[in-house]
């Protein structure tokens, strides 16, 4: 055990203690610490408390004493203190009033009042603040006013800037035609490599976090299962989900940026993606409806396969995911076609849309069984590399 200079008689060190450079006040320490160039903080009523196999060189790990609680999306999200769980390994850190637990990592993570669930990687250069994140997740160089509340979210390697709502309820048309929400699900989107969420100019905003830039708090995209390409610009339009907003309204609604579920998206886009579309321009009229469906059904079969393996035996709750976005998506497109309420499209667009899309709705290769598995016998042609 080495111990460096600087450290407040309060502090209790675990076993296999590294600590150099250090001051450190109230702060209780676990097991296999290295902590090098430190300063860990507290407050006697409310300690930081470093857990288990924690390695965290540069540091900062501060604790204020009070309780930094916040809420987004219309989810209150409450923390207390700084607590590190199991495995972190965190390099260039920052850490201040936050909860980080089992598995994390990461390199040059600089983390404020977050929730950061299990298995997390913290990607390289990571940058999170005001985050609530789920198991399993795997996250981009800088996250900010974002929450993922569906399991299996993730964000490729690094260079992505996120800022979005990521749930887990989603909402479906039944077949007798009722509007149902299905909770609780994995969200397993794919944000691909340098990526950007982006308000208005298609850059993130200056700004180290939500509270130093007003202007950040507008603009968040709500991503339903989406598949996003590398390098994207996801434009965030002006709105912002809040309180406890309906699902069904945010699809309805012109001020959001949405993904849907089962959409492919690269480029830059910006607005409403319904579910199962291409998207890879700022205009809408260059969007095509339907096409995931029929030309890149793999996109839904390997999201729909994610979700089964962290459903495992729970996988029975995804029987009527993809036939219920299904039905809602014709719905809602219908009601553009009809002039029910306004639509960026062209008529032509929507009516090829809701061709494919019912064409597929009808004839059932989409329906799982009572156990949430395919009834149609997907299988992969390697001559056309298209799954049929």
């Amino acid at each position: 055990m080495s111990i460096g200079t600087g450290i407040d008689a309060t502090v209790h060190v675990g076993a296999h203690t590294d600590i150099q450079h250090s001051v450190l006040h109230h702060a209780d320490i676990g097991d296999h610490c290295r902590i090098f160039n430190s300063v860990i903080e507290g407050d006697p009523d409310w300690p930081a408390i470093i857990g288990d196999e924690v390695t965290l060189i540069n540091c900062h790990v501060q604790s204020t004493g009070k309780a930094n609680a916040f809420s987004f999306c219309g989810v209150a999200v409450e923390q207390r203190q700084t607590r590190l769980g199991k495995g972190v390994v965190l390099s260039n850190s920052r850490i201040v009033n936050s909860t980080v637990e089992a598995g994390s990592e990461g390199f040059g993570a600089s983390i404020t009042h977050s929730h950061i669930g299990p298995q997390n990687a913290l990607r390289s250069f990571a940058n999170l603040s005001l985050t609530q994140t789920a198991s399993r997740c795997n996250l981009g160089s800088e996250v900010s006013k974002t929450l993922i509340t569906g399991a299996g979210f993730v964000s490729e390697h690094y260079s992505s800037y996120l800022s979005l709502f990521a749930p887990a309820d989603y909402p479906i048309l039944t077949a007798d035609g009722r509007e149902a929400v299905l909770s609780g699900l994995p969200n397993a989107s794919n944000i691909g490599a340098g990526t950007v969420f982006a308000n208005y100019g298609g850059e993130p905003l200056p700004a180290a976090s939500l509270d130093e830039s007003p202007g950040s708090a507008k603009g968040t995209a709500v991503v339903y299962g989406s598949f996003v390409g590398i390098n994207c610009r996801v434009i965030n339009r002006y709105g912002q989900p809040e309180g406890h907003p309906s699902p069904f309204d945010l699809l309805r609604r012109q001020d959001l940026t949405v993904l849907g579920f089962g959409s492919f998206v690269e480029n830059k886009l910006t607005g409403r993606v319904p579910a199962f579309a291409y998207a890879g321009d700022l205009s809408p009229r260059s969007h095509r409806l339907g096409w995931v469906l029929e030309k890149k059904p793999g996109i839904i079969l390997n999201t729909v396969k994610k979700m089964q393996a962290i459903l495992s035996d729970e996988a029975y709750r995804l029987r009527d995911l993809v036939q219920g976005t299904l039905r809602l998506e014709c719905q809602l497109l219908q009601e553009e076609l009809d002039g029910g309420r306004p639509t960026f499209y062209t008529r032509e667009q929507l009516q090829d849309g809701l061709r494919i899309m019912q064409a597929q709705l009808s004839d059932g290769r989409w329906a799982m069984d009572e156990a949430g598995r395919w009834l149609h016998a997907w299988r992969f042609d390697p001559a056309r590399e298209q799954w049929y």
